[in-house]
């Protein structure tokens, strides 16, 4: 019986034990089908987004295409039309012409004038080429008659017997010539000719409105429609309707342009405007549905939608009926053993010996980035310094630039391998210099590079300690070894970012070394004035300052080339325009590396700067400007608050202007003011004004100050210059404003 109760016990024990592994079993279930319906549903609702996001970005893409453009064919056609007017202006210099004009029939010499202006007008062939015109001819009303490059006939013989218009237009062809509200209109033809296979146009300019004097001449240009077309690309589609209209900013139409009637249908299309300096075009085109035959599925989308949801789930839930078995043994697996443990933190020792392995190749990474000029950021700096250990901020440091050489006459001890040659270099330089860290790295074969750290009281004979070392270094090389060494170093400096400027240095003193001499400092090189110092290298790394928006850099290396070429060499004026010369030139490379997004209103600015006289200080100036372009992280915005910022702080300051800006904030005055006028609405000089005014007009109101202390508090140098502008703004006088003041007291 015993037997039998503990059966039964045993037996509802292994049933609680399955129903609880049932129970586990669902609920995981239950978990994992959950997370891949959720993860279903992202996909989902992320191909929707996708779908709807691709749909906008097409037709933004098409919509941008058809603005871009119509606006580079109004610069076009805008330009033929400076250049018909051009041609006018030229035609009135003419003093023949001008006589001409002014002649009737009965004048004297009216016909030899009116040949001579024909032959000028045949063998004056450049509008014709330049611009999409059939024929140019001008009617001269004082004497009626019209003179083209083969002719010189009464109006209406030019009218009956040249052009063989339709007689009954004649009257309306007169009008047109004669009417001022004809002029500067592109006039359609078809009601002239008799044929009208051949649309055309005719463009009217009066002579009068051209110069300070009256010339009684019109100038009409003929145009084929197809050619005057063509100027207009978005015009020239085959398979689309397009109608584009062309108005004065009064709102006057002086052209309508479109395509084949027949193509038109009834749908929708869209309508863009545009607004030059002169006129207003207003483009209707197929809106971009119509354009690309598309069409919303609406109902095709949602039932995709209801069958994609409907199949993943059933994949879902066979897939987690598959995978939940596994994952369940995993579970149990995942429960470590003290040997698991142990392999763990074999694998964690073995990833420390790796990272351990690799610090050398960093250290070495920093030293050459350091040397080569490449830190760009004042973070990037920052890391490096505590990574080499140079964090003291009373350091200074110099570039050395050693090169090795085989003696010739001792070659049983010459090394074989480069590999062998740099470890007893490296092993030398590291023994010689405390057996610290050594800062140095190798450019090339047998070419050593390194960064030589002292403190401020060493900066006098920091050079002539090298000295000593290299010779030392040289003398155990050359006994054990064989091998020469030199070795040229540069000036000091307090700051390792700037330490590429010594390392550039000591590359140009090396030159000078030789057996007798194998340690030349930079500062002992004669300068000659007759060459200018301007090295591929410095080109070189002025360009990756710039494209890396590496301000201080940039500085940095402009005042290096002054002192070395201004101050310590004095070239003549002639090798003072070769090296800006030069200099410019690798600014224009970097110009033409900017992104093609940038702002035309500010790329046009700086190319204008490079069309001025060059000078040293311009030279800097571009240079500035494009580092802020390449600077990414920079914000006009963000710079124009603290701008204003600053102005605000230090209104007070009479010597408050554009070039104090311009210093303060390393930006060039003309973009500065440029920029200033764009962001705030405002000139500078409106802006400063109105808060040196305002706060004038505050203290005259809350306080008692005088008045021949008002003016040089909110930064005015002179009483009568701030009085004049306080009464432009505020209609008064101050003392009339201090006196309004006391009357209401």
């Amino acid at each position: 019986m015993k037997k039998f109760s503990k059966n039964i016990q045993d037996d509802n024990k292994l049933l609680k034990n399955d129903t609880k592994n049932i129970h586990n079993r669902q609920s995981m279930m239950l978990k994992m089908v959950t997370s891949y319906s959720v993860f279903l549903l992202i996909i989902l609702i992320l191909y929707l987004y996708l779908h709807v996001s691709a749909f906008k970005n097409a037709q933004n893409q098409y919509e941008w295409q058809v603005k871009s453009t119509l606006m580079s064919n109004v610069e076009l056609f805008e330009k033929d039309l400076s250049i018909m007017e051009a041609y006018c202006r030229q035609l009135l210099q003419n003093n023949q012409f001008k006589k001409l004009a002014k002649a009737d029939e009965n004048s004297e010499k009216f016909w030899e004038l009116g040949y001579s202006i024909c032959t000028t007008m045949a063998t004056d062939g450049y509008p014709e080429a330049l611009l999409p015109v059939s024929e140019i001819y001008c009617y001269l009303p004082n004497s009626g008659y019209v003179v083209g490059s083969t002719y010189f006939v009464a109006q209406n013989q030019y009218y009956d017997q040249i052009k063989r218009f339709s007689k009954e237009a004649y009257e309306k062809w007169v009008k047109a010539l004669t009417s001022s509200s004809a002029y500067y209109h592109f006039i359609e033809m078809n009601d002239f000719m008799q044929d009208n296979s051949q649309s055309s146009y005719m463009y009217i300019i009066n002579a009068n409105d051209l110069l300070y004097i009256d010339i009684d001449a019109i100038v009409c240009f003929i145009m084929d429609k197809t050619e005057l077309s063509s100027l207009f690309e978005c015009m020239s589609t085959d398979t689309d309707y397009h109608y584009l209209s062309v108005q004065t900013l009064e709102g006057e139409t002086i052209l309508s342009l479109s395509s084949d009637e027949d193509r038109r249908q009834e749908t929708t299309y869209d309508v863009y405007t545009y607004q030059s300096d002169n006129y207003i075009y207003c483009y209707s085109y197929p809106s971009f549905a119509v354009d690309t035959n598309f069409a919303h599925p609406q109902i095709l989308y949602a039932t995709f939608f209801v069958a994609a949801i409907a199949g993943g789930l059933m994949l879902v839930f066979t897939i987690s009926k598959r995978n939940i078995k596994p994952i369940l043994e995993l579970d149990q697996q995942l429960k470590a053993t003290e040997q698991e443990k142990s392999s763990l933190l074999e694998e964690k020792s073995h990833l420390q010996k790796v990272m351990d392995n690799q610090r050398p190749i960093i250290f070495n990474s920093y030293v050459r980035q350091l040397l080569k000029g490449l830190i760009v950021s004042e973070q990037e700096a920052i890391y490096a310094k505590e990574f080499l250990g140079l964090t003291d901020s009373n350091l200074i440091f110099n570039g050395l630039y050693i090169v090795a050489y085989n003696n010739v006459n001792d070659e049983q001890k010459t090394l074989y391998t480069t590999e062998e040659y740099n470890q007893a270099v490296m092993e030398t330089l590291k023994l010689y210099t405390g057996g610290g860290h050594l800062y140095c790295f190798s450019p090339s074969d047998r070419t050593y590079a390194m960064i030589v750290a002292g403190h401020p009281d060493d900066e006098t004979d920091l050079i002539t300690k090298s000295n000593e070392m290299i010779n030392k270094v040289h003398d155990i090389l050359l006994e054990k070894y064989g091998i020469w060494l030199f070795a040229g170093i540069g000036k000091n400096t307090d700051d390792i970012v700037n330490v590429w400027e010594s390392y550039q240095q000591a590359g140009e003193a090396i030159n000078y070394t030789g057996k007798n001499v194998i340690f030349f400092p930079y500062e002992k090189i004669k300068k000659d004035s007759n060459a200018f110092y301007y090295p591929v290298e410095l080109s070189t790394k002025l360009i990756h300052f710039i494209t890396t928006g590496n301000t201080p850099q940039v500085l940095e290396l402009f005042s290096l080339l002054h002192q070395e070429n201004i101050e310590e060499r004095s070239l003549p004026i002639n090798m003072v325009q070769f090296l800006l010369s030069d200099i410019r030139n690798t600014l224009l490379k970097a110009r033409f590396t900017l992104p093609q997004n940038m702002p035309k209103d500010a790329l046009k600015i700086l190319d204008e700067q490079f069309n001025q006289h060059v000078s040293f200080k311009l030279c800097e100036d571009i240079a500035l400007k494009l580092c802020q372009f390449f600077n990414v992280k920079s914000d006009d915005s963000d710079i124009i608050s603290a701008i204003e910022r600053y102005i605000r702080e230090n209104y007070s300051d009479p010597s408050m202007g554009l070039n104090k800006i311009s210093d303060e904030f390393q930006i060039s005055e003309s973009y500065f003011s440029h920029m200033f006028k764009e962001k705030t609405g405002v000139n500078f000089s409106t802006y400063l004004e109105t808060i040196r005014l305002n706060e004038a007009s505050r203290l005259i109101r809350e306080t008692d100050i005088s008045l021949n202390e008002l003016y040089l508090s909110v930064g005015y140098n002179n009483a009568n210059s701030f009085r004049r502008a306080f009464k432009k703004i505020y209609g008064i006088t101050p003392s009339a404003m201090r006196d309004s003041k006391t009357n209401k007291l």
